[in-house]
């Protein structure tokens, strides 16, 4: 998954209410805009804090090393 097939928003507040309703809020979530201006969220496989990372890619956004 590349930065562009990310799950995004047209606002960071769109974004922040998401990941809320899905429980990633807290699994810090470093917000960035893709090459259409679009927020999406990018997690690091350890930081994310999260016991099973990929499960974050389900919900659309990708997970870094």
């Amino acid at each position: 998954m590349n930065i562009d097939t990310a799950k995004s928003f047209a606002t960071e507040a769109n974004l922040d209410k998401h990941l809320k309703k899905v429980g990633l809020d807290q699994a810090r979530p470093l917000k960035v805009r893709n090459t259409q201006g679009r927020w999406t969220a990018v997690f690091g496989y350890a930081l994310s804090g999260v016991q099973n990372p990929p499960s974050i890619a389900h919900f659309g956004f990708p997970v870094i090393n």
